[in-house]
């Protein structure tokens, strides 16, 4: 992680970017340091992928992994987003390629974001994969998405471009590759004066069903 001025900048990584049971430790660790952090701040996520923003959950973890296992691990992935939705600076999410799955429901959890204008997908593919959504995940859905989009992300599947998903709120708008994660910054560190208890308080009058999740 590195910082331009007040915001934090974490990079997911720079391959497929699953949300291994590593990934997730290290980004709460991550997460610490953001919330330990005194004044004004503001966190950014990005990934230096060529291809993938955040591609889900670990699938093939999860295959050889018993019952319990699997259970804890998905459930540390929810904390996770619910987390970043909550937090107490202003996040944004610089999506610089595919968001699938859980990775798609990380873009949901930042108060804003920015897609890749040229090139990769927003999508929640589990109707197409027989699974379906947790409520801690379908929360994230309605907290996030208008009424009028939810069936056809959810019920469709549908696979959204950059254009596509700012088109419906998804995301805020899209920006050219080179100037994405500045972008970003931008925006988040024009907020980031707006850090601690009072943002995270009204984070949770905003989302009261992640605050009542989450036991805030």
């Amino acid at each position: 992680m590195t910082r331009s001025g007040e915001v934090f900048v974490l990079d997911l990584g720079d391959d497929l970017n699953m949300t291994s049971v590593a990934w997730v430790a290290a980004m709460n660790e991550l997460l610490d340091e953001v919330d330990a952090a005194d004044g004004p701040k503001g966190l950014v996520t990005m990934s230096s992928a060529p291809k993938h923003y955040s591609n889900g959950l670990d699938t093939p973890y999860m295959a050889k992994c018993t019952p319990a296992e699997v259970g804890a691990y998905v459930e540390s992935c929810f904390s996770l987003v619910h987390r970043i939705m909550l937090l107490g600076a202003p996040t944004g999410a610089a999506v610089s390629g595919h968001a699938f799955g859980l990775g798609a429901f990380l873009v949901l959890a930042h108060d804003q974001a920015l897609m890749r204008e040229d090139r990769g997908y927003w999508n929640l593919p589990e109707v197409h994969l027989s699974m379906n959504f947790p409520r801690p995940l379908m929360a994230v859905v309605d907290a996030r998405l208008a009424n009028s989009e939810k069936r056809k992300a959810v019920v469709v599947g549908h696979r959204y471009t950059g254009p596509e998903a700012a088109a419906v709120g998804i995301v805020d708008g899209t920006a050219a590759l080179e100037t994405l994660t500045d972008a970003v910054v931008e925006g988040v560190g024009a907020v980031a004066a707006t850090a601690g208890d009072n943002l995270t308080r009204i984070k949770t009058q905003l989302y009261p069903e992640i605050a009542e999740i989450t036991g805030r």
